[in-house]
């Protein structure tokens, strides 16, 4: 098994090149990958993304944090303190199921989507991350299934911390997530 830092220098090297442009899927209809990592990595993918990739490489990455997302959509709708009291007052699995409507997640009128449509360039590396901060909101097929209207020739890089085999996630290497098979792995563990 490949440790974490050999992994992330692979993904640097495969961001670096020019065929990520290029859909080279099986059917070449989309340009989506998952790098899995083990949850108590974490730490160590947030900083190699901030004190590494970012600010040491040239290359023309966009960053999308889902949670940071979301946390903007409550506040833009004065909606995040009165989240708090309906923690209190209700549980957690109740505010994660109004988050979700609030935010339209999934449906024609996503605010996350349109928040994502509305900042990518052509010529951008499209990552996602934040996927784990937001478990119980939003789940990463389901972010993946809602971008492909979106990001359609832009390479995405969803960052994901559990494991993808191809075919399903297992978030933070515990939880089954739903099959999702129209992303490929960006670099294996192997």
């Amino acid at each position: 098994m490949k440790n974490i830092n050999t992994r992330l220098q692979e993904m640097t090297n495969k961001l670096s090149s020019k065929d990520l442009f290029e859909s080279n899927g099986l059917g070449n209809e989309i340009n989506f990958h998952v790098f899995d990592y083990d949850p108590e990595d974490e730490y160590v993918v947030r900083e190699y993304l901030e004190n590494y990739l970012l600010k040491k490489t040239k290359l023309n990455i966009k960053v999308f944090d889902i949670y940071d997302i979301i946390i903007e959509v409550l506040k833009e709708k004065g909606f995040l303190e009165k989240c708090f009291d309906y923690e209190k007052k209700k549980d957690a699995k109740y505010l994660n199921t109004l988050i979700s409507k609030t935010i339209g997640i999934g449906s024609g009128n996503d605010l996350i989507m349109k928040k994502i449509k509305n900042e990518i360039e052509p010529n951008q590396i499209v990552l996602i991350t934040g996927i784990g901060k937001c478990y119980g909101v939003i789940r990463a097929h389901t972010i993946l299934n809602n971008l492909h209207s979106i990001v359609t020739n832009n390479p995405l890089i969803m960052l994901y911390p559990g494991s993808y085999n191809g075919q399903s996630f297992k978030l933070f290497n515990k939880l089954e997530n739903d099959n999702y098979y129209r992303a490929f792995q960006f670099v294996g563990r192997k």
